[in-house]
């Protein structure tokens, strides 16, 4: 296309000529040719519009992501508080972090100091002591962490296990009896009484604690975890003659035991096999059962007193008279293992005296049957006499 005015070419769809300013009048140089040339420049335009408008579409979206990402990375600009000393120094990275750390640092120490102060801790480190063997030390831990739950059944426990341990009974059963006050079904404080009265001897307050057991899982405890003591035939009292004692237990227990007072082990007791004989004095029968696991039961003790009588007098047959014909007399006991000796002329008997055998042939005239029975013991009865008078 050219320019009327100037005869220049102008570009297609020019109002003015770029040339000589004035308005393009345009020569009409038209052939088909030039038209498709003309169609096609315009559909090269638009689609390149279109790529371009495209292109800084997405440029725009990229921009737009990439300035929220540089504005989450940006730290938060902490509004003025008015002091220009405190503002300068935040405004500083470092400052910021360095104070965010020693706030962190304060919290933990805080933290820290209530934990190390707390109930829970002490529990842990008496724990602790007690797994190192240091009872005496746990101890006094618990009684602090007591100190600061007085209510707590589980510091009087293990308060309670470390004093069986250092066998202080009285103290341990005092402060587990506390706990069962506060917790009259608990688990823990069942165990530690049956621990203590096991390891106390202390037969009757186990049986009375398994009496009153409040349940059946309180009455389960006393099945596993104790073995029932010997039973004794002859209770433990004051007697005048020998006792046999028969020692009985569960089915698969074994039985030990002592006489001379001391607690009976699988060691230094004397496997029991037959009834045991209590004869003249003092004696003090201990005795233990194990049963197949090697468990032990409490010890049962009983104490009997032998205190030896002098036996009655034998019995004379006939007692006493006259005869005018030969007589015999008969003198009896029912005193087993008992031996009888006697003498015709008022002398007192002993037993280097006649010893009697059978009825005895009353000598003539006048005469004093003196006897005596002795008996299993060597104890010997007062000295009978009887007066006898055969005249032919």
């Amino acid at each position: 296309m050219k320019c009327a005015n100037c005869g220049k070419e102008i570009r297609a769809g020019s109002v003015y000529c770029e040339h000589c300013g004035k308005e393009a009048m345009i020569v009409s140089d038209y052939n088909v040719l030039e038209e498709e040339v003309l169609h096609s420049l315009l559909e090269d335009d638009e689609a390149f519009a279109k790529r371009q408008a495209a292109l800084k579409k997405k440029q725009d979206e990229i921009d737009r992501q990439n300035a929220i990402k540089h504005k989450a990375d940006e730290p938060e600009t902490k509004k003025p508080t008015g002091n220009a000393f405190i503002d300068k120094i935040w405004n500083v990275k470092k400052n910021r972090i360095i104070f965010i750390l020693i706030c962190v640092a304060v919290i933990l120490a805080i933290a820290a100091v209530i934990f190390f102060t707390s109930f829970r801790f002490k529990m842990i480190r008496g724990s602790s002591l007690d797994n190192s063997g240091k009872y005496e030390e746990a101890i006094e831990v618990y009684k602090s962490a007591l100190e600061q739950k007085p209510d707590s059944v589980e510091a009087r426990v293990a308060l309670g296990k470390d004093y069986i341990i250092l066998e202080k009974y009285d103290m341990a059963e005092d402060i587990l009896l506390e706990a069962l006050k506060i917790d009259s079904e608990s688990v823990d404080v069942y165990k530690a009484l049956i621990v203590l009265y096991t390891a106390s001897d202390n037969s009757e307050k186990l049986q009375e604690l398994e009496k009153n057991a409040p349940s059946s899982a309180i009455m389960k405890l006393f099945d596993d975890t104790v073995v029932t003591p010997p039973a004794a035939s002859v209770k433990g009292g004051k007697y005048n003659e020998d006792k046999e004692v028969t020692l009985t237990c569960d089915s698969g227990c074994t039985m030990y035991y002592t006489l001379d007072g001391t607690t009976p082990t699988k060691e230094n007791g004397k496997l029991y096999s037959s009834p045991i004989k209590i004869s003249s004095g003092e004696t003090t029968l201990k005795a233990i059962a194990y049963n197949d696991k090697a468990e032990k039961s409490i010890v049962t003790t009983e104490k009997y007193q032998i205190s030896y009588e002098a036996p009655d007098y034998p019995t004379l047959s006939p007692r006493s008279g006259h005869f005018d014909s030969p007589t015999s007399v008969t003198i009896s006991t029912n005193l087993d293992g008992a031996k009888i000796y006697y003498t015709w002329d008022g002398s007192t008997p002993t037993s280097s005296s006649e010893r009697y055998y059978g009825p005895i042939d009353i000598p003539e005239g006048n005469n004093v049957l003196s006897v005596i029975l002795v008996d299993k013991h060597g104890m010997s009865s007062d000295v009978l006499r009887a007066n006898y008078e055969y005249t032919p």
